[in-house]
């Protein structure tokens, strides 16, 4: 290699290096490993760290455990919320300062089953806290990014959906058609929070795709505190959830 060719390689290397490190980690436990057990999930230390927040009974708490099978290929530490048709569950992480420009948050999910009752549920939700009521991301007005599953007319498959504007559910935009039922996906969510809009993409099944943020009542958030998975009592579903990562920009 020559003098000038390695120096061109080394310039391009400390641009990556500087890129990647102006970028910060939100989520400081993505793979779980610091949550030695099921309590430790669902116990909320106030500080940085997973916790249930919608505290819909102790019975709702419940439906979130710490999973160590071997869950299709997957033997280490993840999250999973079991599907209950009456109660509500929430996995949340709270960031320790409000995004307000843009982040990129990625997550796997491995979806068991979506109760037909609804046909919705394994919600992700890129969100706020605006009131002293069912935790983050328990409200529309709470939720910037909202994504789900449903189940798909093939059986064993199942759809991802996102909810765009203020849209209705018999509106929501459907992502990518009939993926498979205990398959573990890798989903990448951009939040550019104040031009109100993100782009989804799924490894291996769809690039990118750019929709309009959620809002209720004309007004999206303004800013991004939370990143919650959930599990609804009108939207009931058994999921499994690893290797969280939300970056800011």
């Amino acid at each position: 290699m020559s003098i000038r060719n390695a120096g061109i390689v080394l310039v391009i290397l400390m641009l990556t290096t500087a890129l990647s490190a102006s970028a910060t980690e939100l989520v400081k436990d993505g793979k779980f490993n610091k949550c030695e057990n099921g309590d430790a999930l669902r116990m909320d230390s106030k500080g940085l760290d997973w916790y249930e927040s919608r505290h819909d009974t102790d019975a709702g708490r419940g439906q979130l455990k710490m999973s160590t099978k071997n869950i299709h290929g997957n033997k280490t530490k993840k999250a999973v919320i079991l599907a209950d048709p009456e109660l509500n569950t929430y996995l949340s992480w709270r960031f320790k300062k409000a995004q307000t420009t843009s982040l990129t948050a990625q997550y796997d999910i491995l979806v068991k089953e979506i109760l037909p009752d609804d046909n919705r549920s394994a919600f992700m939700f890129l969100g706020r806290i605006s009131d002293k009521k069912g935790g983050p991301n328990s409200t529309g007005r709470e939720r910037f990014a909202f994504l789900g599953f449903e189940n798909a007319k093939e059986e064993g498959k199942i759809n991802l959906f996102v909810r765009e504007g203020s849209t209705k559910w018999n509106e929501k935009t459907i992502v990518a058609e009939n993926m498979d039922l205990n398959t573990w996906y890798t989903i990448k969510v951009e939040a550019n929070i104040p031009e109100g809009w993100y782009a989804v993409s799924v490894d291996g099944v769809v690039d990118y795709f750019e929709v309009e943020s959620f809002y209720t009542k004309g007004k999206t958030p303004n800013k991004i505190s939370h990143i919650s998975f959930a599990s609804w009592n009108d939207g009931a579903g058994t999921f499994y959830i690893d290797n969280v990562s939300v970056l800011d920009q």
